[in-house]
């Protein structure tokens, strides 16, 4: 007699048990040993365990431009291999004019659709002590790269007229919305949005940090560098795009002294503030450059957001980024376990605490931010 067939097939046993596990750590924990393969070289292949979650599609709607919590098949993984810090470049400016600049590295930017915005100024937060607040900064700490998620022509020769009209519309559409500090269009041009001195509206709820400093609400203390691309595509950007990321990045670390470790993606910083999750957005959840760029893979820090101020994730976010950034998550929800353990109390608690921390530092630079003369 033949066997019945059931629709609770063993992945969709072990996703709907998975559902039932509150802590997301535990329930990453669970699937990962309920996937594990009897063979240790199948054992050693990293990323595959969530291969066989059956996960229904869920889009969240968004007032920006960013990919947000969209489902789709993962990406291949890519090797996990540490990589050392890497070295601040040298560039200097060799003619600055109102409609283009040009640097030492071949790095040109044009002006045209340049815009002032709110000065730059945000206050540094001890990561050991996060209140009282430290002092006021005006120089940006780090990028967050992006993706526009703008419409798309193929990027072929009897499309060019195509592609430079849909580029100018994006231009104009970031300009007015204040976006990012730098766009690089498809034809691997860079553009200035809001002036290097200001704020831009890139990151909205957003955390990032290393073991000195927190920086919560990156729009101030971040730069914001978007690429004319979509991330569904199976190259999201192409090599003159590569290029002028790389000689803009060197630029800006030379001249901002910024830390490879402080130049990050999207996907890694943005949160929602209401449930304390991670990954609001996630452009760059997988697939971002970093070697090219000559920065180290950042995807493999740990998530200061997660192990610092309490921040969780879903499997709907793992499943919209990539088994590299799923490396920074493990050794940011070790530190959490290792820390609850050595301070004698549960994960539950002293996340919660965690969270406690970050509603109270949201407070305290409500309350620090300018009063506004009539």
């Amino acid at each position: 007699m033949a066997r019945p067939f059931s629709v609770f097939t063993p992945a969709l046993k072990t996703e709907l048990r998975a559902k039932n596990i509150h802590d997301p750590i535990d329930r990453l924990r669970y699937l990962r040993q309920s996937a594990a393969p009897a063979s240790a070289a199948r054992l050693a292949a990293p990323g595959k365990w969530i291969a066989s979650l059956v996960l229904a599609g869920m889009v969240i709607p968004l007032a920006s431009d960013a990919i947000v919590r969209t489902s789709r098949p993962l990406a291949p993984p890519r090797s996990t291999a540490s990589q050392p810090a890497s070295q601040i470049p040298s560039v200097w400016p060799i003619e600055q004019t109102k409609d283009y600049d040009l640097y030492s590295n071949g790095l040109r930017i044009e002006n045209e659709f340049m815009v002032a915005n709110e000065p730059r100024s945000y206050r540094l937060i001890n990561a050991r002590q996060p209140l009282p607040l430290g002092p006021r900064r005006d120089q940006p700490a780090g990028i967050v790269f992006h993706t526009t998620e703008s419409d798309q022509a193929p990027f072929e020769a009897d499309q060019t007229h195509n592609l430079k009209r849909i580029g100018r519309e994006l231009l104009l559409y970031v300009r007015h919305k204040r976006a990012y500090h730098f766009l690089i269009d498809r034809f691997g041009r860079v553009h200035r949005i809001v002036a290097e001195s200001d704020a831009a509206n890139h990151a909205g709820h957003s955390v990032w940090g290393n073991s000195r400093w927190l920086y919560v609400d990156l729009n101030a203390s971040f730069l914001g560098v978007a690429f004319e691309a979509q991330m569904q595509s199976p190259q999201p950007i192409n090599q003159p795009q590569i290029h002028a990321a790389k000689v803009l990045t060197d630029m800006l670390r030379s001249k901002y002294n910024l830390p490879g470790e402080n130049c990050v993606t999207h996907a890694q910083v943005s949160v929602n503030a209401e449930n304390m999750h991670v990954g609001w957005h996630t452009d760059w959840g997988s697939k971002f450059p970093f070697r090219e760029l000559g920065l180290p893979n950042n995807y493999e820090q740990p998530n200061p957001g997660l192990y610092q101020l309490g921040f969780v994730f879903d499997t709907v976010y793992l499943q919209s980024t990539s088994p590299d950034l799923w490396r920074g998550l493990d050794l940011a929800e070790t530190r959490v376990r290792e820390t609850a353990a050595r301070q004698g109390v549960s994960v539950s608690a002293y996340r919660k605490s965690l969270q406690q921390r970050y509603r109270a530092v949201e407070s305290a630079l409500r309350d620090a931010e300018p009063v506004e003369e009539n």
